[in-house]
């Protein structure tokens, strides 16, 4: 009787494999399934080879298409290549929806809660909040130039100290240096207070989040695609540190609600926070609105608004280095429009074309590592004629967009690329803030904050490579992509 009983186990086992190896009909090509885990072997021989994700998906479309099917543990993944493919999706409602999953609601304790990775009505109420109060605080306006152009004079002013220090030039390591400026453009708006470059607690959240967003990647972590190994090896899954870092955020971050309200009057209102902590108390109030929405949305501008142009910062004089002819051309048009006895601003903009489009090939250079936010099939629907089912992740790989498919000597920095007949022409594949209603909120703020420091740098020091240890193009691959440290020689124009 054993042997007939485990005759049929071996047999239903061996049944269940034998389906879990089966795609949905009519599904992207893409590598053959495994049973439990999918295609995650042949990605990550791939990924080794080719030394990050962005090629990872290049060399698959080069083999299946523009549209990509696997599947990795639990999850179906397609990744779409090329600007065609990431149109569509990005543009069509059934696409809209963002990932559910334990990775994603392990950022907000559990539940679903933000305006990075949420999605219906109770992110449209969000998003459209929280865009018009940051507008009222500075988007777009000239206090927002002040704000930055404050950060750039003090960057100035705190590199000079350095080189009056150290005899007429000094080495700094540039990949790690913009962060705390970054941030305060942003904070001011957030929450009214500026962090000083000296705050320990908020530097030490910069380092740990800089590691974390280096180990997990825009497809996940090992304990999202295997939720149960979260359980059974926190540590090896990454589920220990993910928690830990964001358990660190949400500690910083609620402490400083917790100040602003013990000092809130709702007749002198200093920042963001102020305003939501003034709509929680309003009769018009919706049930989105809460004190933990609020934490878990500073969490995610913290997230999402400092680390990207921080990235994008450091590639900026990473090329620059490289590229010193580029530094000059831009220092030259500085001299000419702005001079030395005044710091550049945001009106200056549009007679500083060149050093534009330095910030135009900086965001480049960054996007083309990088992916679009994840988007999820919110029903079962078609893309470039292949079924997506129902709650299948959806990944845009801007490597297709601002690298491949049509660019002239694409690993080039070349500013002059996007000026034709003495005028700024942008492509249509440039869309390195995305598409669609899920474009990133932060465009205007990140795009300000690059040129201006940029500006205001460049302005006033020369930034030369180290003989001794000359920086790569080699990348530190992970959810947002980042230069590997590098240091420069800056000295006084």
């Amino acid at each position: 009787m054993w042997v007939i009983s485990a005759i049929l186990i071996v047999a239903i086992l061996g049944l269940l494999a034998y389906l879990d190896t089966r795609k949905p009909k009519n599904f992207p090509p893409g590598p053959r399934w495994y049973p439990i885990i999918g295609c995650a072997w042949q990605l990550s021989k791939l990924r080794k080879a080719t030394g990050c994700l962005a090629k990872t998906t290049g060399e698959l479309a080069a083999k299946y298409g523009p549209v990509v099917g696997v599947r990795v543990g639990t999850d179906r993944i397609v990744f779409a290549y090329g600007y065609d493919a990431i149109h569509e999706f990005t543009t069509r409602d059934e696409f809209n929806g963002r990932p559910d999953g334990i990775f994603y609601r392990t950022r907000t304790w559990g539940q679903r809660r933000g305006v990075l990775l949420t999605d219906g009505e109770f992110w449209v109420d969000q998003r459209k909040f929280v865009l018009r109060q940051l507008r009222e605080f500075g988007f777009g306006k000239k206090s927002m130039s002040d704000m930055i152009q404050g950060e750039g004079s003090a960057m100035v002013e705190n590199i000079k100290k350095k080189i009056e220090d150290t005899g007429g030039a000094c080495v700094l390591r540039m990949d790690d240096l913009f962060g705390i400026h970054v941030l305060n453009t942003l904070w001011t708006m957030v929450s009214g207070n500026k962090c000083t470059s000296d705050d320990k607690e908020i530097r030490s959240l910069q380092v740990i989040l800089t590691e974390l967003l280096a180990k997990v990647h825009m497809d996940g972590a090992l304990f999202s695609h295997y939720p149960i190994l979260r359980h059974l090896c926190p540590d090896y899954s990454g589920y220990t540190m993910f928690h830990g870092v964001h358990k660190r955020m949400w500690r910083f971050f609620a402490l400083e609600i917790q100040k602003l309200k013990a000092t809130y009057n709702p007749y002198d209102l200093r920042g963001f926070i102020d305003v939501y902590l003034k709509m929680l108390h309003s009769p018009e109030r919706k049930e989105s609105f809460t004190e933990g929405q609020l934490l878990a949305i500073c969490v995610d501008l913290f997230v999402a608004g400092s680390e990207t142009t921080t990235k994008t910062l450091g590639f900026a004089f990473l090329y620059l280095i490289l590229y010193p002819d580029v530094q000059r051309k831009a220092q030259e048009e500085i001299d000419r429009v702005i001079g030395r006895n005044r710091l550049p601003n945001l009106n200056d903009r549009p007679h500083l074309q060149y050093v534009e489009c330095v910030v135009l090939e900086s965001l480049r250079m960054f996007g083309c590592r990088a992916f679009i936010i994840p988007h999820r099939a919110s029903k079962d629907a078609y893309l470039s004629g292949y079924l997506i089912p129902k709650d299948t992740i959806i990944l845009g790989s801007l490597q297709s967009t601002l690298l491949d498919g049509g660019w002239a000597n694409p690993e080039i920095f070349d500013p002059e690329r996007y000026i034709k007949n003495g005028s700024i022409e942008v492509p249509d594949r440039f869309i390195p803030f995305g598409f669609g209603k899920h474009r990133c909120m932060g465009e205007t703020l990140a795009r300000a904050n690059v040129f201006l420091i940029i500006a205001c740098l460049l302005q006033t020091f020369n930034f030369t490579a180290l003989p001794s240890e000359p920086p790569t193009t080699d990348f530190i691959d992970g959810v947002t992509p980042g230069p590997k440290p590098f240091k420069a020689l800056v000295t006084l124009r």
